[in-house]
């Protein structure tokens, strides 16, 4: 098989924009690397300077006294909700009539037979209508993902969540004040963007509270 001759003039450029690449790929696992590590770095402080949750509720309002709300065992038809947190489950293969939630492009319902779907959620409200016409029953969450399969089994894990009832309106006033003159006077990325996501958060309670009124 006949193989083309490659010339000085014609090996160097080509040398040259090889090496352009394996540079630009190493910059980019580096970048990324970094960022991943500022996010795994961020989430335990924010976590730990969320405070809107009021902390004097008594046990039987605070979401984790919750019970896990169970599915009828002669349910065979409708929407199937599951609703899970790290180390509980608030719904668990429950018939619910519709759940709406807050997506990355905004709210969307989920109803029997919807298209099967995964999407990320950001932080809002979770919504869950277990009878038809009954009452909404709402919970804040911080983010996280939905799912819903060709079965009519929707999906949602979260990492943090709390009864919308629970949330101090006071403690997120003063929580977004605080998150946004941080992001103003942030000197360094790290921490400009554990303000921005704070700011995002306590901004999404604030409107978790003005709907709820």
């Amino acid at each position: 098989m006949f193989m083309p001759v490659m010339f000085k003039e014609d090996f160097e450029p080509t040398v040259f924009i090889l090496l352009s690449c394996i540079l630009r790929a190493v910059s980019f696992m580096s970048s990324f690397r970094c960022l991943t590590s500022m996010m795994l770095r961020s989430v335990p402080r924010i976590a730990s300077r969320l405070s809107a949750i009021r902390p004097a509720v008594p046990a039987a309002r605070t979401l984790h006294s919750t019970r896990v709300v169970y599915a009828d065992a002669e349910a065979a038809t409708g929407l199937t909700f599951n609703f899970t947190l790290p180390a509980e489950s608030l719904y668990e293969n429950t018939p619910v009539e519709m759940v709406i939630l807050p997506g990355s492009d905004g709210q969307f319902g989920v109803m029997p037979n919807h298209v099967p779907t995964v999407t990320q959620l950001k932080p809002g409200v979770v919504s869950v209508q277990e009878e038809a016409g009954g009452p909404l029953k709402k919970f804040f969450i911080s983010g996280g993902f939905a799912y819903v399969t060709p079965e009519s089994v929707l999906k949602v894990a979260t990492l943090e969540c709390a009864d919308i009832d629970d949330i101090d309106a006071d403690a997120v006033k003063v929580g977004l004040a605080q998150f946004s003159e941080a992001y103003a006077s942030a000197t360094d990325d790290l921490l400009k963007s554990e303000a921005e996501i704070g700011v995002e958060v306590y901004s999404a309670l604030s409107h978790a509270l003005a709907d709820g009124k």
